[in-house]
């Protein structure tokens, strides 16, 4: 296990059991140079992971600050529509109607927390189903994030997003709806228009807040059942 490794366990579980609260300062980095007999590169690389994961910020003036000690949320087990079909059994394709880098819309831009400046990777894909149209889907990913127009992207995006760029996918956040099947979406569902469909919007995360990937999805109710399984809490009323 590389250094920088053994040291964000050790800073992490020292957060998250309370031993830093929020609020309080870590030791300086020379600190733990001298702690821990590392590297200042060691020390850097520990804390950027922890900064990433959302558990400190840096402070100019002040030193570097625990702002948060667990996850905002228990995810449930996050997998994508190729993924969550592949577990069924069932194969599925897409097929790629558009890939480019453009400025994203305002929605866009607040759901992935971007930089006026910042592009994104706009990606239009339709999910098939043993050969029948099951989702069309809008994927926004920060260009930021290197994942160019020119990849492959019939098969699973998480799977991409993590073998190819190691950016590795904890939680999401779903809003799921019902809406009428708009004219251009009904030619390629090959759906009458009006038709009642699916609609999913999903932010994806990495670490512990930072969002990484953001999706608009239609999908047909024919072809597609969601599942949630939901825990009854000693303080439900």
């Amino acid at each position: 296990m590389p250094l920088y490794q053994r040291l964000l366990d050790l800073l992490r579980s020292q957060i998250e059991s309370g031993r830093y609260s929020v609020g309080d300062q870590l030791p300086t980095e020379h600190a733990m140079r001298t702690s821990f007999g590392v590297s200042r590169s060691t020390v850097r690389n520990a804390l950027r992971a922890l900064t990433d994961e959302g558990l400190i910020r840096p402070t100019p003036g002040v030193g570097t600050v625990v702002i948060r000690s667990r996850p905002p949320v228990q995810p449930s087990l996050l997998r994508g529509f190729t993924e969550d079909f592949a577990r069924r059994g069932v194969p599925t394709q897409a097929r790629v109607i558009s890939a480019q880098i453009v400025d994203p819309p305002s929605q866009v831009r607040d759901r992935l927390e971007l930089l006026p400046e910042e592009q994104v990777l706009h990606l239009v894909r339709l999910r098939l189903v043993s050969g029948a149209p099951l989702a069309l889907m809008d994927n926004f990913v920060p260009a930021s994030l290197g994942i160019g127009p020119e990849e492959d992207f019939t098969g699973p995006l998480y799977e991409l997003i993590e073998r190819n760029h190691k950016y590795y996918i904890t939680y999401g956040r779903d809003a799921i709806g019902a809406a009428t099947v708009r004219p251009e979406a009904a030619s390629v569902l090959e759906l009458p228009i009006g038709s009642p469909v699916l609609t999913i919007k999903r932010t994806a995360f990495i670490g512990y807040d930072r969002p990484i990937e953001y999706v608009e999805a239609i999908v047909r109710p024919d072809h597609y059942e969601y599942n949630v399984t939901l825990l009854r809490g000693k303080d439900a009323s």
